[in-house]
């Protein structure tokens, strides 16, 4: 099975390939760049940080993925390998990344201009009937975060398409588009299983967002914890380094074994 395949070919890069843990770490830390507003009570500092990040990551996520491309295939999986993959793409990918963020957030925008309109339809309804206005707008809020997962599922493969294929950006996204269209039922497995694993290691980083709210994590969990920010920041950061080495070094994996399935489906034509 292709899925199993793919984890069990991203725990045998990464053991054998600790290298990938360096770009799991730059991604680990920046994830938490995203709280420095919280820390420091600069609002404009976090927004020059968060707009940093996304001109960095970019170029953390070609190199990482040429990398793991170079572990999984057992050939130079080395830092002098991840610079020359990261600067040979960078570009098509910071470009794509954009693309991907407008994407996702007009699709969040126009189906949220129809959830509003449907709202505006569950009001009315209360008056005639107040579990059928509830039932309603529950329906409107599930089609647009189905709706911005499916955009997302669809075109998630514009990096490892620029990275290992070469494609450009509109390519790129042609080439995810196809993919998942053709392999749906697979891709949805991996795409599920894939986001609630790498989630489990993101827990941390969860638990410290709420500390970083009036809720806290007490209000929220049946039990306090008790685990202060000083212990929570680095935990978070250690898992969530192990978390983006190991999850797209499999991410990387399983877009290696779709392709190859693909090109000996049209090669048995």
């Amino acid at each position: 099975m292709v899925i199993v395949s793919a984890f069990k070919d991203g725990f045998t890069a990464l053991r054998a390939n600790p290298i990938l843990l360096i770009a799991g770490l730059l991604v680990g830390a920046g994830s938490q760049l995203q709280y420095v507003d919280h820390l420091i009570e600069s609002p404009y500092l976090s927004a020059g940080v968060s707009l940093a990040w996304l001109i960095v990551f970019p170029f953390v996520i070609g190199g990482f993925i040429g990398t793991a491309r170079a572990a999984i295939d057992g050939t130079d999986a080395s830092l002098t390998h991840f610079f020359t993959v990261a600067r040979t793409h960078y570009l098509r990918l910071l470009l794509a990344t954009v693309v991907f963020v407008l994407l996702v957030f007009g699709t969040a925008i126009g189906f949220g201009l129809l959830g509003f309109i449907l709202g505006i339809g569950s009001m009315a309804l209360t008056v005639i009937h107040e579990m059928a206005a509830f039932v309603a707008g529950v329906i409107s809020v599930l089609i647009w975060l189905v709706s911005i997962l499916v955009v997302i599922m669809f075109v998630q493969f514009y990096d490892t398409a620029i990275v290992i294929e070469n494609k450009s950006v509109t390519d790129a996204f042609r080439r995810s588009v196809g993919l998942v269209r053709s392999n749906l039922k697979s891709v949805t497995g991996f795409s599920v299983a894939w986001l609630v694993l790498l989630n489990v290691f993101f827990i941390p980083e969860y638990l410290f967002q709420l500390t970083m709210t009036d809720a806290g994590p007490a209000d929220v969990l049946p039990i306090d914890l008790g685990i202060p920010i000083a212990v929570l920041l680095p935990i978070g950061i250690a898992l969530s380094t192990v978390g983006f080495a190991y999850f797209y070094t499999v991410y990387t994996a399983y877009y290696m074994r779709l392709i190859a399935a693909s090109t000996d489906s049209q090669d048995s034509v």
